[in-house]
């Protein structure tokens, strides 16, 4: 996620069609949704702490929500066009959504006082990190 990134994401025009796009260049991304959260270690009432690293359209996150009925999440995005997308899609969630623009390599001043988290997901946003700065991000959210 480099300030290029996050340009190319906070068009609209662009990101409209994202999940059309995604959903062709990457037909088992439902199905790797689905097994993500089946992996979870917690049972379905679960009141669990999560943050979204790249909420995008709000497509994990409306799925993880819709099999936990009791979380809330934390998205963040450094695209507001991302975020605007995403708050549509989970109008009907929203209370248990709280929206964050910004870059979530700087995730300790994005969330300072979240404390402790049950889940942190991210699908298909790690891949614009530099080596280096998933490392950072991975520090930040997995405490030794």
């Amino acid at each position: 996620m480099t300030e290029q990134s996050i340009a190319a994401y906070d068009v609209s025009q662009r990101v409209k069609t994202y999940d059309a796009d995604m959903d062709l260049m990457h037909p088992n991304r439902s199905k790797m949704i689905q097994i993500a959260i089946e992996l979870l270690p917690f049972p379905r009432t679960a009141a669990l702490r999560v943050i979204d690293l790249g909420i995008g359209t709000g497509c994990f996150t409306e799925r993880f929500l819709n099999h936990f009925p009791n979380s809330r999440v934390l998205g963040i995005d450094g695209a507001q066009a991302m975020i605007e997308l995403a708050k549509a899609r989970l109008r009907s969630l929203a209370s248990r959504v709280q929206f964050v623009i910004g870059d979530f390599r700087k995730l300790q001043a994005l969330a300072p006082t979240k404390g402790i988290v049950d889940v942190v997901f991210s699908a298909y946003a790690l891949h614009h990190l530099s080596r280096s700065d998933k490392e950072t991000v991975l520090r930040q959210v997995v405490k030794p």
